[in-house]
């Protein structure tokens, strides 16, 4: 279920018209189209700084599967 909340908002007129010229007359459409991209936009962002910050994290478990692999085959690979 879809809850909905109603916003008022102010611009200055040639904003406004601008707008909802873009908008083609459907300025609540609009505005919610953008705020849903900015919003992706916004969590993309914080998903790829999350993911460089694991880096460190996957390599170590590269090194760890390479080691048990080296491991399984008798020693370390030359």
């Amino acid at each position: 279920m879809t809850t909905r909340k109603r916003v008022t908002v102010s611009l200055p007129i040639d904003v406004f018209e601008a707008a909802n010229h873009e908008a083609e007359g459907n300025l609540s459409a609009y505005a919610a189209k953008a705020l849903m991209a900015q919003a992706v936009r916004d969590s993309a962002a914080r998903l790829s700084k999350w993911q460089e910050s694991r880096l460190d994290t996957f390599e170590e478990f590269d090194r760890l599967q390479l080691d048990a692999l080296d491991e399984l085959n008798g020693g370390t690979a030359t």
